[in-house]
């Protein structure tokens, strides 16, 4: 009578475990699944930026041929809108694209901004669902412009 006790206990223990792996499984599946759908594989950077202008790249890999939309913002607040198309042979030559039409460079003529340095940020603009955007940061470097007298 004990054998079959221990048997049954170690049959259900394996059965407990079992059903604990397939979870984690099942939930590292549904991670990554949301991540790879909240998080796509935009590439890009920000090459220059100073009182003139603020340059760079910005590219979908799912989308090759697509040019995405740009945002620039500086310390915050919204600056201005464009698409990344301009052309950039290096994106190619590089690997980092599939076609040079993905650069985007915007004119600044220091709009209200005050003496000092100020953060610039650009964002990639994702449609979402219905009418709403998403905007994905182009870079985790801090980039600042300093308006001098």
């Amino acid at each position: 009578m004990q054998n079959e006790s221990s048997i049954a206990t170690k049959l259900l223990q394996a059965i407990i475990a079992k059903a604990g792996l397939e979870f984690l499984l099942i939930i590292v599946a549904v991670s990554i699944a949301a991540y790879s759908h909240l998080n796509p594989p935009i590439r890009g950077a920000i090459d220059a930026a100073d009182p003139q202008h603020v340059a760079g790249w910005a590219y979908d890999p799912r989308e090759p041929n697509a040019n995405l939309e740009v945002q620039l913002f500086i310390d915050g607040r919204f600056i201005a809108t464009q698409m990344a198309d301009a052309s950039r042979e290096d994106l190619v030559t590089a690997g980092a694209a599939e076609n040079a039409q993905h650069g985007f460079n915007f004119a600044l003529e220091t709009p209200g901004l005050t003496l000092g340095k100020h953060l610039v940020n650009v964002y990639a603009v994702r449609p979402g669902g219905g009418r709403n955007k998403s905007l994905l940061s182009l870079t985790k470097r801090t980039f600042t412009i300093e308006i001098k007298p």
